[in-house]
Order: C-alpha cells, then sequence, then structure tokens
C-alpha cells in the first residue's frame, strides 16, 4: 500500500503577496550549498574604489515585506480579484478531472489562460521616497565627502531604547505601541559565525500582509515561489542565550537585522523589529513614509549596495564606516563636545565630520520613525479587528552575508571593537556616556546655527543616555530641527541635508513641507532625479496619482537607469490596470539602455531539418502606448539620454547583460524583465511573455549561449550519461537528445552544477551581483522564470488554446524537462516537481535508454502495482513525493498524485491522496471535483454530489465541477434545480424541473433554466472558443512547409488538378483553421498508406523510404476539449452541430497529441500485404472481461470463416478471469494482452501482425486506447458497438450502424473520404446545424446490433420449451418476485440505470400510471439513491396512489437479471438514452418493448427501435408489431403504453396437478408469444448470420479502399 504523506494540522495560509519567493529548501541544499561555498564566505567582486567617497549615502527604505507564502495553491478566497476560471489549465480525462495548473497556484487567481499562474494580487499603497543622491562623485568637501556602508544596516547606535517608548510620544491617529522586541536586534553579521549562526545565514523571510489599497501590485508575481529554508522566528521575540556574547564585525554598525523587503531585498539601515511591521499599508492617507532610498512599493527588488543611474558610481570611493577608513566609531555627541572644548573641532573637518553625523544619525532616526509607524498601525488594526489574518503569524527573516569592500576583501573589526561586549548598541551607548562629562562650548566657523544644531543635540545626549532617548516621533523632530539649522545655515545649499529633511516631513505627515524641502533641491538642479522621484512619492500620497505619474515620468526621462522611478511608475501604471503601459516603459528602459550591436533579438537558426521557425530571445515589439507619459519620453533618443551619463564601461561586467548597466545591475534588470513577462502573460500576450522570460534566462546564462534551444541542448549534452554517444554519428547523437532525458529528483537538483561547471556551478550572468538576499532573489528569479518559459511551453503542447501559438515552442517533452530541471537546481521547488511529475506521467518508455550509469535512486518509494520502475510515471510519482517533502500541504501534489494513481487503477489510493489535498484546502475546486469523480466510480454517489456541490460553491464557474454535479444529480435522478433549455421549440427537454422540484412546460415558460441550461451554455461558450483554435497558423512559411510535406505524401498522385497552396490560403484567419488543418493532415496520412499499397502490390514499384508522414505545424498547439464527454451527450440536451462538434474536439485531441508523440515515426507505417486468402481484422478493446461488450460478442471472433477473415484481438485490460474472457482467449485464432504495454509497442505489433482492418470496440468509452487508432497502423479502421454515436474522426473510416439506428438525413452532404480534395470540398459544411456523422456508413441488412445470447444466455438450452411452459415459469417466478401484487396486476418495467431517466419520460410514466389502474411500474436501485428522490418526485407530481406503484428492486447478476426480465408485461424505454444491452436482454426473455427514438440524430436514442426490429420476425406481423411498439413523439408513446396495458389481462388456469397461473390475454400477450416463437430465427439473435455480414462489409471495404471509392455501404 501507498503510505499516505504525513498532514499536519490545517493552518490557514498566508496570502502570498510577494514576487519571486525565496526557495524552499534546506540550507544544506541551497543552491550555493550545492557547491560548498558558503555564502556569508565567499568574497564579491568590488563594487567601489577606496581613493574616494561617494557623494551620498544611498539609504533603502525601511519597507515592510508582505506575508510569505509556502503554499501556493491554498489562498484565502476572499482576497481574490480574479475569478475568470474559465480559462484555467484543467485536463479532462474519461477517468476523471486532471488540474494542469503546473505551477501549483490557485486557478482562480490566474489573470489569463495561465498556465504560467502569475497572479497580480494586490500589494502595498506606501512609497518610500529616496533620501540620496545617486550621482558621480563630486569634489571633496562639506557636503559631498560622505561614508558609504559596507553593510545592510547603519553604523551607528539607534535612536529608540530598548524600553519604554512612551516619554516625548506624539500620536498620530494610531495609537503608539510598543514593538515586540524593540531594541533587541538579531545578529546581522559577524566575521566569525558560529555553526548557529552560519545555519540561520539562509533563513527565510517573514513577511505580514496587511493591504489597505488593492490596486497596487507585485509585478514579480508568480504564486510558486518559496522561501529560503527552514524558519528561524525574529530575536525580537526571542534571542538565542549565547547571541549576547557573540562579538560583531567592525563593519556592522547595529546589532540588528535587516529589514526585509519582497524578493529578499534588504535595506542598509533597517532593523530586525521590522520584521514586525505590516506590508505597506496607509497611514492617515498617505501611501508610504518616505524612504531612505531606493524604494520597494510595488515588488521590485533592489539590490543591497548604493544604486544610482547604474554605474556612474562605480567609480566612487567606498568607505566602509567603522572599517579602517575610520578607527572607533566617535559619536555625534563626542564630536560636538569636542568641538566645544575648543580642539581642532574647530576646523572645518571637524566640522564637517559633524555634519555628516547629524546626517547619519537622522538617517537611523527616520528608519526607525518608519518601523515604529509601521509597528503603531500593525497594532492599531490589530485591536480593531481589521488585521488579515494573514499578517498575524510569528515572522521571520534570513541573515545576508557581510557585503564587500571595494578590494573584494571583507570588512575587518575595528581595533575599538575587538572585545565582546553584551551589545553593540550598549558599546556605543557607554561611549555616549563617557562623552556627557565633557565640556560644551566655544564659537566654530559655522556660526550660531552650527552651535544651536551642535548643542541641541549634545545637550539632548547629556540630558539621558542613548537607552533612554526619546520616542521614534519625539527623535524625528529633534533630527528635523537639527537638519533645518544646519540647512539654514547653508543657505539652503546643502541637498543632502534637505533631501532627508524632506523625507522626515514626509514621515511625520507633513507633505506641504516635505514637497517645499524636495522642491528647493530641484529649483538649485533641475535634473536631480531623485529630488524629483520623492516629489512624485509626496503626490501620490497626496492623492494626486496624474501629477506623481508626470514626476516619475520626468525623471525617467532625465535618466533612464534611475531604476526607482521605472518601478514605481510601474506599479503606479499597473494599480490602475494600465499593464501594457507598463510594459511600455520597461520596453522603453530596455530599449534606452541596450548597448549599440545588440538589437534586441538573437535570432538562431532551427536545429532540425523539419523545423524552418527561429527562436527569438527578446524580441521587443514596439507596441504602440495608449495616452501615456512615455509619448514625451520618446522625443529625446537613448543617445541624447546617455550623453548625459559618463562612460563606465570600464566597471567589471559592464554589458555583460546585453544593456549598458554594470555587471552589478545584471540582477535588477532580470527583475524588471520577468516582470514584464509576467504582465504580458496576464495581458495574454503569450509569445511575447514567452520572450521575456527568456531573455531574463539568457542574461542569468551570461549570453552564452544564442536562444533557449541552445540552452536546452546544452543541457540535454551535459546530463546525458557520458558513454551514451560513443561511436554513434552525430544524427544518431542528436535523435538521443531528442527523447525525453529521464531524471531522478536528486540527479536533477545538479543541473546547474554541471551545466555551469566552468563557473562553479553558479549562473554566470550572475558573477559581479554581490552576494546577499538580493542575489539569492534573482537567482529565485532566474529560477522562475524558466519554470515560466517551461509551463508556456507545456501548455502550448498539452493544452493550447488561441491564447499560445508558441511558434518557436521546443519540440517536446524532453526539450521542457530541460528547462525544469534547471529551474529545479537554482530553487527547489515543490510547484516545479508538480509540473515535472505532470510531464514525466506522459513519457510511457523507461529511463534504461538515457540511464548508463548508476541505478537510478527514487528513494524509499513503495511499489505500485501499475507502475514500471525506471518509467516515466515511477519517475512522475518520485517528483510527486519529492515535491511533498518541500511542502506536505501542497494540494497541487496530492491532486495529480491522486490523478497519476486513479488512472493506473489504483482508485483507493487516488481517494485518499484526493482526501490529503482536501484537507489542505477545504475549498480547492480542483481536488474537490477529483475526489468527487472518484468516489462517483466507487459507488458514493452522496459523498460525490456534496463534494461537487462544495466545488461550485468554491468557484460556481468551474466547468467540470458544475458539469460533475449536473452529472451526479442526474444520475440519482436529482432534478430540484435542474431546470433545462428550449431545444428544437420545446420538442425535446419540454419538461422543466425548478428549484421546489416541480414541473414546468418550456412552451409557456419559453427560456430555460437552472443547472441545465448553465451546463449547455458551458458547452457552447466552449465550443465557441474551439473555433478560433489554430487560428493565424497558416502563414507563409507554414504554408509553404506543409505543401511541402504533403507533396512528399503524395498529394500529387492522389489530387493531381487540387492547388493545395491556394486551398490553404483560403484557410487563412479563418475559424477552424486548426482543425482544417488537422484533418487534411490526417487525411494525408491515410492516402499515402493507398499510394505505398498501390506503388508495392499493384504496380511494383519498391519504396525503401516510404511516404513521408506529414507532421501538425509547430505552432498548432494541442487542443483542449470540452467539459462535456461525448458519452455525456447521451443524456444532456444539445444540438446535432453541439454533439458532433465535441466528438471531433477530442478526436482532434486525440489527434493532435498522439501525432506529436516522438514515437510516431516521419513516415506513414507501411501497408501490409494483400489479404492472401484472409483479411486480418483487428479488434482493439478494454472490454474482454465481464462486461456487456463481452457478453453480446464473445462467440464472433472464433465464428469468423477462417477463410475469409483471421481475427487477433488485443486486450488493453488485464484478464479477470471471468468466462467470458476465458471464452474469448480460447476461440480467437490470436489473442494478444496488450494490458501492460505503451501505445509505441502496440501499434508496432498491429503493423507487425499485418492488420488490414482495426476495429475499435471503446469508441469514447472507459479504457478507450484511441491514439493507437489515431497513429494510423492499419488502412482501414472503423467502430461499432463500443460507442452508440459518432466519433467525428478521420482515424475511423466507417462506423457499423443501420437505417434505424443512423437515418441517411443525419450524414454530412458529402460522403467522399478518400483525398484531400474532398477534405477542402466538406468542410464547406463544418457550420452546418442538421448534420451529424462525418464517418462513412456501413448499413446492415437488418440490425448491426451483435447479441450471442443464443451461445450464452440463460435459456440458451430452451429450444425445445412449449410457450405454456414458458407462461408457467414466469408466473412462478412473478409471484417470487411481488407476492403481493394482484393476480391482474400489469407490470411495466425499465431496468435501465437511474441516470437515462430524465423528467419528460418520468411524467410521462407517472400519467400512464394514473391513466392504468391495475399498472405497476419496476424499477432497479441503480443507483440505490434513485430510489428515494423517484418516490419523492412521483408523490409531487402524481400524488400517493400513483406513487405507491412503483416498486424498486436491487440489481441481479446477468444471469438472473435476463431471467427475471420475462416477468415484466411491457418494458418501457427511456426515449433521450435508449436501452442498448438491456433491450436485448428484454427482448431475450420475449417480454415486448416500447420505445421512442425521440431524437433524428442521436444514435443512443434509436438504438432499441432498432434491435427490436431485429428481434421481430421478417413479416406482415412483425411489421405490425414494430408499428405499435416504435412510437413518433411523447403523445403517442403514452397512448401505445396505456392501450397496451389497459387492453391487457390474466386469465388464471389451473392444472392437473393443481398449479395454478395467470395466462395472459390481449394485444401484449400476442406481442409477447410473437416475440418467443421467432427468437430461435430471427435476425438479432443469429450470431453467425451477423459475422457473415460482418465479412462482407469487411470485403467490401477493402475493395473500395483499393480500388479509390469513397462513399457508403449497403449491405
Amino acid at each position: 500500500m501507498l503510505p499516505l504523506v504525513q498532514m499536519h494540522p490545517m493552518v490557514q495560509p498566508q496570502l502570498d503577496l510577494l514576487g519571486p519567493h525565496q526557495p524552499h529548501v534546506k540550507h544544506d541544499m541551497e543552491y550555493v550549498s550545492h557547491h560548498q561555498r558558503p555564502q556569508f564566505a565567499r568574497p564579491s567582486p568590488s563594487l567601489h574604489n577606496t581613493d574616494s567617497t561617494p557623494r551620498a549615502f544611498a539609504i533603502r527604505s525601511a519597507q515592510p515585506a508582505p506575508a510569505l507564502h509556502r503554499i501556493t495553491t491554498s489562498f484565502i478566497r476572499s482576497h481574490a480579484h480574479d475569478h475568470s476560471s474559465e480559462h484555467s489549465l484543467r485536463r479532462k480525462t474519461p477517468s476523471g478531472t486532471i488540474d494542469n495548473g503546473y505551477d501549483g497556484s490557485v486557478a482562480h487567481l490566474a489573470s489569463g489562460p495561465p498556465p504560467l499562474k502569475h497572479m497580480i494580487l494586490p500589494a502595498s499603497s506606501r512609497i518610500f521616497p529616496t533620501a540620496v543622491s545617486q550621482r558621480t562623485p563630486g569634489p571633496t568637501g562639506v557636503g559631498y565627502h560622505r561614508s558609504s556602508l559596507s553593510g545592510s544596516s547603519w553604523p551607528y547606535q539607534a535612536a529608540n531604547p530598548t524600553g519604554r517608548l512612551d516619554g516625548g510620544m506624539e500620536p498620530l491617529s494610531s495609537p503608539p505601541v510598543t514593538p515586540g522586541g524593540w531594541g533587541m536586534g538579531s545578529a546581522n553579521m559577524m566575521a566569525n559565525p558560529t555553526a548557529a549562526e552560519q545555519a540561520s545565514f539562509l533563513q527565510p523571510i517573514p513577511q505580514q500582509s496587511y493591504h489597505s489599497v488593492s490596486g497596487l501590485q507585485p509585478l514579480l508575481g508568480p504564486g510558486y515561489h518559496q522561501p529560503l529554508s527552514q524558519t528561524v522566528y525574529s530575536p525580537g521575540g526571542y534571542q538565542h542565550p549565547q547571541q549576547s556574547m557573540m562579538w560583531r564585525s567592525g563593519g556592522i554598525g547595529d546589532y540588528r537585522a535587516p529589514i526585509p523587503l519582497a524578493n529578499g531585498y534588504t535595506p542598509q539601515n533597517a532593523v530586525v523589529d521590522s520584521a514586525f511591521m505590516p506590508s505597506q499599508s496607509t497611514i492617515h492617507g498617505m501611501p508610504n513614509a518616505p524612504g531612505l532610498g531606493q524604494p520597494h512599493p510595488f515588488r521590485l527588488p533592489l539590490s543591497s549596495y548604493p544604486l544610482d543611474d547604474g554605474y556612474a558610481r562605480h567609480a566612487q570611493t567606498h568607505m566602509a564606516h567603522h572599517g579602517a577608513a575610520h578607527q572607533g566609531h566617535e559619536s555625534l555627541a563626542q564630536l560636538a563636545g569636542h568641538i566645544a572644548q575648543g580642539g581642532s573641532g574647530g576646523d572645518v573637518a571637524s566640522r564637517a565630520r559633524f555634519k555628516e553625523l547629524a546626517l547619519q544619525q537622522a538617517h537611523k532616526t527616520y528608519n526607525d520613525l518608519l518601523l515604529y509607524l509601521g509597528n503603531a498601525k500593525k497594532a492599531h488594526h490589530s485591536r480593531t479587528g481589521s488585521l488579515s489574518r494573514t499578517s498575524s503569524k510569528m515572522v521571520v527573516y534570513p541573515k545576508p552575508s557581510i557585503a564587500p569592500l571595494a578590494s573584494g576583501t571583507k570588512v575587518r573589526p575595528s581595533p575599538a571593537l575587538s572585545e565582546p561586549t553584551v551589545s553593540y548598541a550598549q558599546h556605543m551607548a557607554q561611549k555616549q556616556a563617557a562623552a556627557r562629562g565633557i565640556a560644551m562650548g566655544g564659537q566654530g566657523m559655522m556660526g550660531g546655527g552650527f552651535n544651536q544644531a551642535r548643542n541641541l543635540y549634545s545637550t539632548g545626549l547629556q540630558q539621558r543616555p542613548y537607552f533612554e532617548t526619546g520616542s521614534p516621533l519625539h527623535n524625528a523632530k529633534n533630527s528635523l530641527e537639527m537638519l533645518t539649522n544646519l540647512c539654514e545655515q547653508s543657505g539652503w545649499k546643502w541637498v543632502d541635508g534637505m533631501l532627508l529633511g524632506g523625507c522626515l516631513h514626509y514621515g511625520l505627515e507633513h507633505y506641504e513641507d516635505a514637497m517645499e524641502w524636495f522642491k528647493r533641491i530641484v529649483s538649485m538642479d533641475a535634473s536631480h532625479v531623485e529630488a524629483i522621484s520623492n516629489i512624485a512619492a509626496t503626490l501620490y500620497c497626496m492623492n494626486r496619482h496624474d501629477e506623481a505619474e508626470r514626476e516619475w515620468s520626468k525623471a525617467i526621462k532625465l535618466r533612464p537607469s534611475y531604476l526607482e522611478a521605472v518601478e514605481h511608475l510601474v506599479g503606479l501604471l499597473c494599480s490602475n490596470h494600465r499593464s501594457q503601459e507598463a510594459v511600455n516603459i520597461i520596453e522603453y528602459i530596455q530599449k534606452s539602455l541596450r548597448m549599440s550591436g545588440t538589437n534586441g533579438t538573437v535570432r538562431e537558426v532551427s536545429e532540425t531539418a523539419s523545423e524552418a521557425d527561429t527562436a527569438s530571445t527578446a524580441t521587443m515589439r514596439e507596441s504602440s502606448p495608449d495616452n501615456f507619459v512615455l509619448d514625451d519620453l520618446n522625443n529625446d533618443s537613448p543617445t541624447q539620454h546617455f550623453a548625459r551619463t559618463a562612460d563606465n564601461s570600464h566597471v567589471p561586467g559592464f554589458g555583460s547583460s546585453g544593456y549598458a548597466i554594470a555587471g552589478t545591475e545584471n540582477g535588477r534588470m532580470i527583475l524588471l524583465i520577468h516582470a514584464k513577462g509576467n504582465m504580458l502573460y496576464s495581458l495574454k500576450n503569450i509569445e511575447q511573455a514567452s520572450d521575456a522570460f527568456e531573455e531574463a534566462v539568457l542574461i542569468s546564462a551570461g549570453r552564452q549561449v544564442q536562444g533557449v534551444r541552445s540552452l536546452i541542448r546544452r543541457i540535454q549534452t551535459v546530463l546525458a550519461p557520458r558513454d551514451m554517444y560513443a561511436g554513434q554519428p552525430r544524427g544518431a547523437v542528436q535523435a538521443n537528445l531528442s527523447a525525453p532525458l529521464l531524471l531522478s529528483p536528486d540527479r536533477a537538483k545538479l543541473t546547474a552544477q554541471r551545466v555551469f561547471a566552468s563557473h562553479g556551478g553558479l549562473l554566470p550572468g550572475l558573477q559581479y551581483v554581490p552576494e546577499g538576499t538580493h542575489k539569492k532573489s534573482v537567482v529565485a528569479t532566474t529560477s522562475n522564470s524558466l519554470l515560466s518559459l517551461a509551463k508556456i511551453f507545456q501548455d502550448a503542447m498539452s493544452n493550447g488554446g488561441p491564447n499560445a501559438p508558441m511558434v518557436r515552442q521546443p519540440a517536446g517533452v524532453g526539450d521542457i524537462l530541460a528547462l525544469y530541471y534547471l529551474s529545479l537546481s537554482l530553487q527547489e521547488s515543490p510547484s516545479t516537481a508538480n509540473n515535472v511529475g505532470i510531464l514525466l506521467a506522459s513519457v510511457q518508455q523507461t529511463s534504461t535508454q538515457v540511464q548508463s550509469g548508476p541505478p537510478m535512486d527514487l528513494g524509499n518509494l513503495p511499489p505500485i502495482p501499475g507502475i514500471v520502475p525506471g518509467s516515466g510515471l515511477s519517475l512522475a510519482l518520485a517528483y510527486y513525493y519529492y515535491g511533498l517533502t518541500l511542502d506536505p500541504k501542497h494540494v497541487h501534489l496530492h491532486t495529480n498524485l491522486g490523478s497519476l494513481l486513479k488512472d493506473i487503477g489504483q482508485l483507493d489510493l487516488a481517494i485518499q491522496m484526493y482526501e490529503q489535498a482536501v484537507q489542505c484546502d477545504g475549498s480547492f475546486d480542483i481536488a474537490l471535483t477529483n475526489l468527487a469523480n472518484a468516489v462517483k466510480d466507487r459507488g458514493r454517489i452522496s459523498d460525490a454530489i456534496g463534494y461537487y456541490k462544495r466545488a461550485v460553491s468554491a468557484n460556481p464557474d468551474f466547468a467540470e465541477a458544475v458539469c460533475g454535479l449536473s452529472t451526479a444529480l442526474n444520475s440519482v435522478c436529482d432534478w430540484k434545480g435542474r431546470g433545462g433549455v428550449v431545444l428544437a421549440g420545446g420538442k425535446f427537454d419540454r419538461w422543466h424541473v425548478d428549484e421546489q422540484g416541480m414541473l414546468q412546460d418550456v412552451r409557456s415558460q419559453g427560456q430555460g433554466s437552472g443547472l441545465m441550461k448553465r451546463v449547455v451554455e458551458i458547452v457552447g461558450r466552449q465550443l465557441k472558443e474551439s473555433s478560433t483554435w489554430g487560428v493565424g497558423t497558416l502563414q507563409d512559411q507554414t504554408i509553404m512547409q506543409l505543401v511541402a510535406q504533403l507533396r512528399d505524401a503524395g498529394a500529387g498522385i492522389t489530387d493531381r488538378g487540387l492547388d493545395v497552396e491556394a486551398e490553404l490560403r483560403k484557410w487563412a484567419g479563418r475559424s477552424w483553421e486548426g482543425s482544417r488543418i488537422l484533418r487534411l493532415i490526417e487525411r494525408s496520412t491515410r492516402a499515402a498508406m493507398r499510394c505505398w499499397y498501390i506503388d508495392k502490390h499493384v504496380k511494383g514499384i519498391k519504396s525503401s523510404a516510404g511516404y513521408r508522414r506529414p507532421r501538425p505545424p509547430a505552432s498548432l498547439s494541442i487542443p483542449s476539449a470540452p467539459t462535456v464527454l461525448p458519452f455525456h451527450t447521451f443524456t444532456c440536451p444539445l444540438t446535432a452541430k453541439d454533439i458532433r462538434m465535441i466528438s471531433q474536439r477530442n478526436a482532434l485531441r486525440i489527434s493532435c497529441s498522439t501525432l506529436r508523440s516522438p514515437w510516431v515515426p516521419a513516415t506513414v507505417y507501411e501497408p501490409p500485404e494483400p489479404p492472401a486468402p484472409y483479411f486480418k481484422v483487428g479488434y482493439v478493446s478494454s472490454d474482454f472481461n465481464n462486461h456487456p461488450l463481452a457478453h453480446l460478442m464473445q462467440s464472433v471472433f472464433g465464428f469468423h470463416n477462417p477463410n475469409k477473415v483471421k481475427a487477433y484481438c488485443y486486450a488493453t485490460t488485464a484478464s479477470d478471469k471471468s468466462i467470458h474472457r476465458q471464452q474469448i482467449e480460447r476461440e480467437a485464432p490470436v489473442f494478444r494482452d496488450v494490458s501492460t504495454w505503451p501505445s509505441d509497442r502496440l501499434v508496432e505489433q498491429i503493423v507487425a501482425d499485418g492488420i488490414h482492418i482495426l476495429v475499435n470496440l471503446n469508441g469514447y468509452t472507459r479504457g478507450a486506447r484511441n491514439e493507437i487508432f489515431a497513429a494510423r497502423p492499419a488502412p482501414i479502421q472503423m467502430s461499432f458497438m463500443g460507442f452508440a454515436g459518432t466519433l467525428g474522426a478521420e482515424w475511423c473510416d466507417y462506423l457499423l450502424a443501420d437505417t434505424t439506428a443512423i437515418p441517411p438525413s443525419t450524414l454530412r452532404p458529402r460522403r467522399n473520404n478518400l483525398n484531400l480534395g474532398d477534405v477542402f470540398r466538406d468542410e464547406a459544411y463544418t457550420e452546418s446545424e442538421d448534420w451529424i456523422y462525418s464517418e462513412n456508413i456501413i448499413f446492415a441488412r437488418d440490425t448491426f446490433f451483435c447479441c450471442d445470447h443464443a451461445q450464452s444466455a440463460d435459456g440458451h438450452n430452451e429450444r425445445n420449451m412449449s410457450w405454456e411452459d414458458d407462461q408457467k415459469r414466469r408466473w412462478r417466478m412473478r409471484k417470487e418476485l411481488f407476492p403481493k401484487l394482484p393476480d391482474d396486476a400489469i407490470i411495466l418495467g425499465n431496468f435501465n440505470q437511474l441516470y437515462k431517466i430524465d423528467p419528460t419520460t418520468f411524467r410521462t410514466w407517472l400519467r400512464i400510471l394514473a391513466s392504468c389502474p391495475k399498472a405497476h411500474l419496476w424499477l432497479l436501485r441503480f443507483p440505490e439513491l434513485g430510489e428515494t428522490h423517484l418516490r419523492r418526485t412521483a408523490k409531487d407530481w402524481a400524488g400517493e396512489a400513483v406513487a405507491s406503484r412503483i416498486h424498486f428492486t436491487d440489481v441481479a447478476p446477468k444471469q438472473q437479471h435476463i431471467s427475471r426480465a420475462r416477468v415484466c408485461d411491457l418494458f418501457l424505454d427511456t426515449p433521450e438514452c435508449n436501452a442498448h444491452t438491456t433491450a436485448a436482454d428484454i427482448l431475450w426473455s420475449s417480454t415486448p418493448l416500447l420505445t421512442l427514438p425521440r431524437y433524428e440524430y442521436k444514435m443512443c436514442s434509436r438504438m432499441a427501435a432498432s434491435i427490436l426490429k431485429g428481434a421481430l420476425p421478417k413479416s406482415e406481423e412483425g411489421e405490425r408489431a414494430a408499428k405499435e411498439l416504435i412510437a413518433e413523439d411523447e403523445k403517442q408513446y403514452e397512448e401505445f403504453a396505456v392501450g397496451l396495458v389497459n387492453r391487457m389481462g390474466y386469465q388464471l388456469v389451473r392444472e392437473q396437478d393443481g398449479e395454478v397461473y395467470g395466462r395472459g390475454e390481449g394485444r401484449l400477450a400476442e406481442m409477447r408469444r410473437l416475440l418467443w416463437e421467432s427468437k430461435w430465427g430471427c435476425a438479432l439473435f443469429d450470431t453467425r448470420r451477423w459475422v457473415r455480414d460482418l465479412e462482407e462489409a469487411y470485403e467490401r471495404a477493402w475493395g473500395d479502399w483499393v480500388d479509390g471509392r469513397g462513399g457508403d455501404i449497403y449491405l
């Protein structure tokens, strides 16, 4: 047995609001850990030189990140804003619904036809304007000499105490609150970390998710990214007892962890408690408190180093504060006291140093203010109960590595910090306290203003030590006052102070003041992009969005490389649902930054002769923006933009991305382009989205590969076993590479290490990006771009649709797997494992051909019957289990694992997996629907209905759930709310059922209603959408390719006068383009096989190479199938056109997926030798067991005349050891159990057997192997006995029927199905309403139905029994079954499954009962639950008197069922879907059958009439009986029944031995005797007659094929 995954108690998952989350892996599996290169120990390339200092500090906003969500599928539904699930990617199979949400996200959050399910979710409204001037270095001096940071934390003490915070606090609207763990920072970095600290370096970021503005959206929104590693709770709530004794690096100014931002970016001066801040929520209407650096409000990740124009700063000096440049840790108070004593502090350098430290302290103060405001907001919402549940969890954070110095060496501890102390904050407090005794005084060069600021600060510090400093609000006001004095003293020329002061005003909600400060800067320097961007942020928080947009646009115009403005503007546009304009912004930036010689379109020549399409790595198509701000930007060329920028080509890695940016900026460009891909996908521009994802991947790969195909080939070549290609020619190697490379999860995780071995297993394009959380984010984003790209290709291959015309899609499963393997090696993700599992489940060959190394280690997976070790299924199972080790509550993994188990027949195990999925997410519609399907198959109809209802409640638009619920309710006749449709003016489905369960006449209502109307509307919508499949495929190049292939396949021989190219051009751009192309390809395959046969066996021409098989164009994706399957149309009130199109759509899906299979050869299969002396006929079926088909046909295969036909039986299911199976195995000349064979092996066996005619005995029923027929292994293929309807398939040439079952009026007008010209001509009837059959029909002489009861059924040895003896036996059985019935009772019966009963039919039956007082209705509990509903309905519709005359019995075994059928006086057939096998059973018992062929175009509603005619004698009496038993409409059906019943009676007869029996009298008794007497001579039960007719049909069909004749065959 398969052990279930141990599940944890249900925990409501958090709403996923991040962009690319960090991968959820154990730290020993982290990306860098594969190579034993711990991140904290790896030096990074130099970012800065040391000979000068940057002009300004690069401050990062203290912006919290949203809640991290590990489970991408369990969302709180109330947060979803897009419920358009009709495009959701799901696959309906005969055995149930399987989800195709490959990435593991919920479908209802998908923005389009989402295989990607990249979600655009509500994000923050808060914006942090920067307080940094990011420019080229200025002259040394005041205002320019600044100390940059070496780490991600500011190197001075925080301005807030560890204790009480209420002193001096002036509350805003949000009440003040002490943040949890305030002042108890976590170790940020250390020079010599302990093992415990090393383990915590790679921890995931905990992020809260309170959202106040739903419009702002994260642009990196795939919902399948995982956290980094095991969680570590914030030291704010917990601190390791040993941490206080660990010394910190001198390069780290504060014993606090950084504030985590989205995508893993961590700002530089943040404290650990920021992890407790809710995500960017509105504070008094301001969108965000202004940040002191690059903001991150829209989830665009920022780097953990100073940012400006992308490369100008790299020539600047990098002076690590508290590093070698400054020994010691002088405080602002110390410096002020030193100056006051008249020492060296009075000179210019000391005053400049004071000014510098004042600015630094103000930065820290402002950061603490933001932290406080966030915590206050969180606490406020927590008290008011408005905080989302998703934001209430304890938070976690990663521990980044030490940032490098410019030289690439690590920061060394300062001598002043060479000994451990309690904490760095306390160490600084000790130094502050030591300075309190220093006398203040003296006048410096800066004058009174300087002294005022100095005295203000130093006096405050003398009043209380550091840990008693005032509240964040108080500190912010003090810092603002100090900055105001210093700015005034400078004559408002101190730009850095003005920039920071504006931010402080912003944080204190003094928006007008903030605006004034920022504008002062712009007045001095109109090109100061930082100030302009901050003005935009301020305008935004003042709800002046249009003005903010213009300001950000201005900043971009001035400096396209200023990505802060880009990110804000893109987010603003997306919040206003202007995604296309946001895409245009990113494309503008790409165009502006693209280096000369890089045109953005890297194309590679096709690597196979059959592919002429080229691959574009990053085609930046110029789409015309809407009325958008870039109209003005386009006035200046990129050259003009960059004329303002210094030449930085000497910077390491400059241009390595293909853009004019430093190598350190590659990550940011990747993130932006990935965001662009997500937006394009949400806009359903799948091809350009694919370009964007490919561009992101190629940048990460270092531009060393020319397109995704080259990358795929490299992966396949590197991962394939080394001895695989020994001695093989290049062509053979290429062929092997195209086969799927099957790797276990452990081997797949080594992909990056091996593919990029020359770079130490690291992504070459990221070699210049500094180590840290940002780089991890970029690696994760690269993995997600690979995942997205692979999933687009996978969806195009598996689901198709009009939105996925992937011109450049890889050839098949093997190529897509290569992308997934690389993605998985970069970021372990349960969603990737899920997608790989889905792909591998479709791979049937074993891995021996590609795995010649050590045996594949699949872990401790239990053996499961039906799964061959080493096969694709076994690997799929391994990946599903592997994914569940990463996320035990990943609902898609549970669901797809359940579907895999269900498909191999492990139904009970499948149910357990579906139940696990539902436990993980009780509102997950797919899992609920899958579970409903599975338990229904197990016979638990009541449970199934409950699950369907839950699925519909969770997602009312989920087609599979709605249709499944309708089918399940109808199967038990629970019709409340069923409603109905208007069909043929009320001729069909006339009587509807309302919500109260009462009847409504559609002829008076005039409109449809209820659940049935919803189902039919779903069908209509899906079929309408299907008409667009493949539209646009016939481009010039594709037409020329297709014409060449058709010509090679013999089109010039079969259709000499046909201008194929001209005809194809007529189809181009029209509806049904895809279906027409595929029909043409299939017709050509059939014609090519005939050409080969004629050449070889008629003309004597040898062809060693054979005839080429045309292939579907690469851009023609696999179509989706409607939710309502062909079998469901039997009881669904649909038009002829709808039924036809449902079958055609399923046939096209089977054909397209089969013809894309790698095992289908490039040529058509060689035709067999001429029949000499007999035809070889293959019968393919899953029902050669105890099944109705075997009951009906078990003698057929041995009855064939050996001189005419030799039967080959291919059983696709294992033996059940029944007598039926044993007889077929014994009597068939050739019987092959192929139940474990893959499709290619079975097809090859059929070809090797030389089969002339291949018969499909399944059609569209459970267990069908229709892909065998789609491969066209035989010249003639036909179908009968398995499916009562059209297959709508080119791979079915003939149906066996008769004119009763298939009236000629329902055939497509054109009947030739031989040549290509026929396809072009008969496509004119595509939109016609009235025809349904495209196949040619072999019309049988009598009934087409085969019934072998004369050889096997109960009574087959009763030829000599007399009529009187049969009547006595019948009466005895009647008394045994219904002992309480009166002797004069007339028993009406129906033994069909209850799903065949519809409201109109049941109403008619009740009316018959009401009109016939002696009549009783006998039904089966088939299923049992239906009895309750039918009794209730009968009582409601006809009253208790009528309802009491309905009797139910259990279903009996086959022989008993046939035997007791004779008790019934009249069988009332179900007109919607007739009795088929049951009709033959009834007639074998000589019971008259009343039927109504309700639909002319539904074979299933006409079968009983055909069977009845076959059972009646060919005489006037037989014709009369047929006229009395086959009604023409509902009214006549009722009249016939009432007349027959009321004229029927019983006369009791006493025999000499005392036995009493009832002798029937009346017309029904006469009909019974007629059937009794004709049973042994009628056509229906003469199996040998049926076989002789069938052999004649085979001979006629073969002759027509050889002679090139088309049309139907009448025997």
